[in-house]
């Protein structure tokens, strides 16, 4: 009792010592000189009032009753801070006093483990005065001394969690706008169109009348005529709306496949990481012993030993190999390596142990997992539309949907690309003669379709010198056989295109619009839509070769 009382008067003591302005409290200063009084150097300022946020109820002052705590929360950091400085003179391999920003960021994680807070580190990079710079210790100190709040981390998770959705939210709303507004000027721009072809019809069925050209039964022929192309062109543009919802639909859902892919992927790396910590280890204890049993084993044979102590040591010799496989499987199930995972289930198998912890049906999914990704990838690398139909159906017969979600996503997009090219190559083969025919007919044709017709033929391998004069194009045009323009199209790769030729044809196409070319040459309008969908597919291909050469390097 006596002393818990002297323990008390002398903290009393100290307290009144330092408090020189008789305030009945100490302020942030005030305790720095006393406790540097204590302990030789002290602590920073800073630190000071980190502990003071830690230790007193008022955080910016501390009252006689939290002296104690206060001191003893100073005492930890200062002794922390020497241990520190060393560590930190340890990376400070050219001793100038700072070390880099990530070796900084390096420093801090190690320090605080699964505790390390990327939101607070992010802060305080952005506050620095100079971000990217050199990082000293007193920068760097307060951070390090500081007890990681596990409830602070907790809710950074929940407040990304929730800046992700709202990001995935405005992403979608903004999608949805876009498509309104598309839909909403297709559906202006078909008025017009239809509007536009009421007016022309009836301005010619007024001329024939006037002028007396044709008789009733061509009159009428022509608008039966008129009727089915309208037919034909209404049925087109439905099929292609119904075609866009269909994507729009398969886009929504590829992105939500993808959301739960991020949500599993978390929620198996936190699983691995406790179900599969230090296997690499135990694995390699378990080898060990299993090659001092065999040593043990030969010696044995070597000396004649009895038949019970080489029994004994076989049967240990055949758990510690099991044990052996039994990690091994962990391990090449935490690297997700195809072919040790291939390797380690054949093992596992010849053996016949006993799937206890259920770890080989779960490499042998995890190994169907990568064998289909590997196929979907070549299938995607390859670009040829019934194999990637077949690697992406492979993907939902094993209902890998999920952790191949964004995979998935990439070859959806392509897919839609490729049917779209196939589309237009049938259109190019049900392409009409007379169309052609058509084309071929211009003595003086109009500047869409003579610049259309150049694109196209610039993609097909030609100097674009040929097609100045029209001459030329209408003899390009008319030839027949291996040489005609239609085979021609529809034989033409877009990987053995020229990136030159293709940047020109495309400059030529962007002068007009699909409707406006239509509204000229129905023809020439098809050769639009080809040429279009050929530059788009070599450019794709052309990014994804850069972006190969970039990883590479």
């Amino acid at each position: 009792m006596g002393g818990l009382l002297d323990e008390r008067v002398v903290l009393e003591t100290i307290f009144n010592n330092y408090d020189t302005d008789g305030k009945g409290n100490l302020s942030p200063i005030q305790m720095q000189i006393l406790h540097g009084d204590l302990r030789m150097g002290g602590i920073s300022l800073p630190q000071v009032m980190e502990s003071m946020k830690y230790a007193c109820i008022h955080g910016s002052y501390c009252e006689p009753s939290e002296l104690y705590n206060l001191l003893q929360e100073m005492d930890r950091r200062f002794f922390l801070i020497q241990d520190f400085r060393w560590e930190f003179s340890m990376i400070d391999v050219n001793h100038k006093d700072t070390i880099s920003q990530d070796e900084a960021q390096w420093f801090v994680q190690t320090v605080h483990g699964r505790h390390f807070s990327k939101k607070k580190w992010d802060e305080f990079v952005k506050c620095r005065p100079v971000p990217g710079s050199p990082v000293a210790f007193a920068e760097i100190e307060v951070m390090l001394c500081n007890i990681p709040n596990r409830l602070d981390l907790q809710s950074e998770k929940m407040e990304e969690e929730k800046e992700r959705e709202d990001l995935m939210r405005r992403e979608r709303l903004a999608e949805e706008e876009v498509a309104r507004l598309k839909k909403k000027r297709d559906e202006e721009r078909r008025r017009q169109d239809e509007e536009q072809k009421r007016n022309e019809e009836l301005r010619r069925k007024r001329q024939l009348e006037d002028e007396a050209i044709v008789d009733e039964e061509d009159i009428s022929n022509m608008e039966e005529d008129k009727e089915k192309d309208r037919e034909r062109e209404r049925r087109k543009q439905e099929e292609e709306e119904r075609r866009r919802r269909e994507e729009e639909e398969e886009s929504e859902r590829l992105r939500e496949l993808e959301k739960k892919q991020r949500e599993e992927e978390e929620r198996r790396k936190k699983e691995e990481e406790e179900l599969y910590k230090d296997v690499e280890k135990l694995a390699k204890d378990a080898e060990e012993k299993e090659k001092k049993t065999k040593e043990e084993l030969d010696k044995l044979k070597n000396k004649g030993g009895s038949e019970e102590e080489a029994k004994r040591l076989r049967k240990r010799l055949q758990d510690e190999r099991h044990r052996k496989l039994r990690y091994n499987l962990k391990v090449a199930i935490k690297s997700r390596d195809r072919y040790q995972l291939d390797y380690n289930i054949t093992e596992f198998k010849k053996e016949k142990l006993e799937d206890t912890d259920m770890d080989l049906v779960k490499a042998e999914k995890i190994l169907k997992e990568l064998l289909v990704r590997d196929d979907l990838k070549r299938a995607m690398t390859k670009r040829e539309l019934e194999e990637l139909e077949k690697a992406i159906n492979a993907i939902k017969k094993h209902g890998l949907e999920v952790p191949l979600a964004k995979e998935l996503g990439e070859a959806s997009k392509l897919l839609t690309r490729l049917k779209r090219l196939e589309r237009i190559r049938h259109e190019i083969l049900e392409l009409k003669q007379a169309t052609v025919a058509e084309i071929r007919s211009y003595q003086n044709p109009p500047a869409v379709v003579h610049k259309v017709m150049t694109a196209t033929f610039l993609l097909l391998g030609h100097q674009e010198k040929e097609t100045k004069i029209w001459k030329s194009v209408q003899a390009l045009v008319g030839k027949t056989g291996k040489e005609s323009l239609k085979r021609r199209c529809i034989e033409c790769k877009p990987e053995k295109i020229p990136v030159a030729p293709a940047k020109r044809a495309k400059a030529l196409l962007e002068e007009f619009d699909l409707e406006e070319v239509r509204d000229v040459s129905a023809g020439a309008a098809t050769f639009y839509v080809w040429a279009s969908a050929m530059i788009e597919e070599l450019e794709d291909l052309t990014a994804q070769k850069e972006e190969a050469k970039a990883k590479a390097s």
